[in-house]
């Protein structure tokens, strides 16, 4: 079995990092290592509000790592993890592009942390259609065509659809009732 590159997250109390962080980073590392891991590239985030509070606290310090590890050895780190009293969370990826994204950071092409991390009012939100868009855009849309004629916004069917008969229990509809599977009006 080969190994794999992984990019694992920890959350740290910040209490905790501003004591003593050459023990706490010391804690992780000796941790990757324990379990077959062999870290390529590690970066220490500044501290954060969270957005909510994990095991009591409110300001959390992420530690970003990149190591090669075998699948089979990230259950175990995450149950070591759990033990731990130093740790809060972890959340370990596996996908493809992470070495180049790890080259990156290591070149400083990549900003350290992303400045967008932050959660104030200009979180993204779900536009009409599921389209993705910020809030600041979510003002009065422009109306369709359809609807300034007095139509719903739905989509039209076209006469072929609205005749043509229904299959598989599927139910039609018209503008003017409702026309069932049997073709009978309701």
């Amino acid at each position: 079995m080969s190994t794999q590159l992984y990019e694992g997250m920890f959350l740290l109390d910040s209490n905790l990092v501003s004591k003593d962080w050459a023990s706490l980073e010391k804690h992780i590392l000796d941790l990757l290592k324990r379990h077959g891991a062999e870290t390529l590239y590690s970066e220490r985030w500044p501290e954060r509000r969270l957005a909510y509070e994990v095991k009591g606290c409110k300001k959390g310090t992420y530690f970003l790592t990149y190591f090669n590890a075998l699948g089979t050895a990230i259950p175990e780190l995450h149950r070591d993890i759990e033990l731990s009293e130093r740790i809060l969370r972890a959340m370990f990826i596996n996908e493809q592009g992470l070495d180049e994204e790890m080259e990156k950071r290591k070149n400083k092409e990549i900003e350290i942390p992303p400045a967008d991390l932050s959660f104030g009012d200009d979180r993204p939100s779900f536009g009409s259609r599921g389209r993705f868009r910020r809030r600041e855009d979510s003002g009065p849309r422009e109306r369709s065509s359809d609807e300034r004629a007095g139509g719903s916004g739905d989509a039209v069917k076209s006469e072929a659809a609205k005749s043509a008969p229904a299959e598989s229990g599927a139910v039609a509809s018209d503008a003017g009732g409702k026309t069932g599977a049997d073709g009978s009006e309701s």
